[in-house]
């Protein structure tokens, strides 16, 4: 690997991961389920309810931008909003089981799309990705990490 080539690695590999990602959030859902309001429920199916301001953080947007986001996902059926049990004046949101039946939906079509490309591959394609999947995955864990350690903390209520 030459040196403009390292150079380039971080960029090329961000821009494909970021395709892939998005391919996954597009497509297979109904018309008013966007990547982002496909991610908030993800977020609520993987962490359980939250509060609006939790929420918007995980997703990088600001409070107003998620309270349009939640206003829809709530109509559609697909989220709910519930009392916060510890302050009864503020609520929490969660996702509903037509939401998780959704997001499985979504998840199943994603990954049948994504095993056909890569049964496509041929054999050595196949070999290459099978040995770089472990290092991409600790990858992921870094960057993760390094993003949560970044983040700042939440004040304690």
């Amino acid at each position: 690997m030459t040196d403009m080539d390292a150079q380039d690695l971080p960029g090329r590999l961000g821009v494909a991961v970021q395709m892939l990602a998005h391919a996954g959030k597009t497509g297979g859902g109904p018309s008013e389920l966007t990547p982002t309001r496909l991610t908030a429920l993800a977020v609520m199916n993987a962490a359980g309810p939250m509060r609006m301001g939790n929420l918007a953080g995980r997703l990088g947007i600001q409070v107003s931008t998620m309270s349009r986001i939640v206003d829809v996902l709530v109509s559609s059926g697909w989220a709910e909003r519930r009392p916060d049990e510890d302050d009864h004046r503020a609520c929490v949101i969660g996702i509903t089981g037509p939401g998780v039946d959704l997001i499985n939906s979504v998840r199943q079509m994603r990954e049948t799309r994504l095993a056909d490309c890569i049964a496509d591959l041929d054999p050595a394609d196949m070999a290459v990705l099978q040995a770089a999947l472990p290092v991409f995955e600790e990858l992921a864990r870094r960057v993760t990490d390094r993003v949560r350690d970044a983040a700042p903390k939440e004040a304690a209520v």
